[in-house]
C-alpha cells in the first residue's frame, strides 16, 4: 500500500442547536430574530466573497456591457449570496447562531437565578 486512505469523509455540516423548551413568547421571538441575523450576517459575508472573486475576472473583451452589465451582476451576486446563506453551505450562520443563544440562554438562567435570590 502506498499510505493513501481510500476511505471517504463526509463533513458533517454544523446545524442550528435546537431551542429549549419552556421559553416565553418574547424569548422564543428573540431566538428567531437571532437565527434571521445570522442568516442575514452570513449572507453579508458571502456577498464579500463574491464581490472579491467577482474583482478577479478581467473585464472588457467583445461583450462590455457598461453600466447596466455592472448593475445586473451586482443584482445577480445579491441573489447568488442571499441563495448561498439560505442554503447554509459554509456553516457561518450556523455556527454564529449557536454561540450567540447559547451565551442569551445562559443569561436568561443568570436572570432567574438573580430574581430567585432577592
Amino acid at each position: 500500500m502506498s499510505g493513501i486512505s481510500t476511505t471517504s469523509r463526509t463533513a458533517q455540516r454544523p446545524q442550528f442547536a435546537p431551542v429549549p423548551d419552556g421559553l416565553t413568547a418574547a424569548q422564543q421571538k428573540d431566538m428567531d430574530k437571532l437565527k434571521g441575523l445570522s442568516q442575514e450576517y452570513e449572507g453579508f459575508f458571502m456577498k464579500q466573497v463574491v464581490d472579491a472573486m467577482r474583482k478577479t475576472v478581467p473585464k472588457g473583451g467583445y461583450l462590455n456591457g457598461g453600466n447596466a452589465e455592472e448593475i445586473y451582476k451586482g443584482m445577480m451576486d445579491d441573489k447568488l449570496s442571499g441563495q448561498m446563506a439560505k442554503n447554509g453551505g459554509s456553516g457561518i450562520a450556523e455556527n454564529l447562531y449557536n454561540t450567540f443563544s447559547k451565551a442569551y440562554l445562559a443569561s436568561l438562567k443568570a436572570d432567574k437565578k438573580a430574581g430567585e435570590v432577592k
